[in-house]
């Protein structure tokens, strides 16, 4: 399997961390389930209006 570094604001990776905690999940398994659903909200968007652009990444 592949592993792949993100890059994650230290305020949402604290809310992924105590939410993975409160669930007894390791924190891949949280964010495993994080992704999964984003991808399924973006499916059901892109459904209901077509084709949605993505957001533009400002490099620093």
């Amino acid at each position: 399997m592949h592993q792949y570094p993100l890059r994650i604001p230290d305020v949402l990776w604290k809310r992924i961390e105590v939410e993975a905690e409160s669930r007894g999940l390791f924190i891949s398994e949280m964010l495993i389930e994080v992704i999964e659903k984003g991808l399924l909200k973006i499916y059901e968007e892109e459904a209901k209006y077509g084709k949605i652009k993505p957001k533009q990444i400002d490099s620093k």
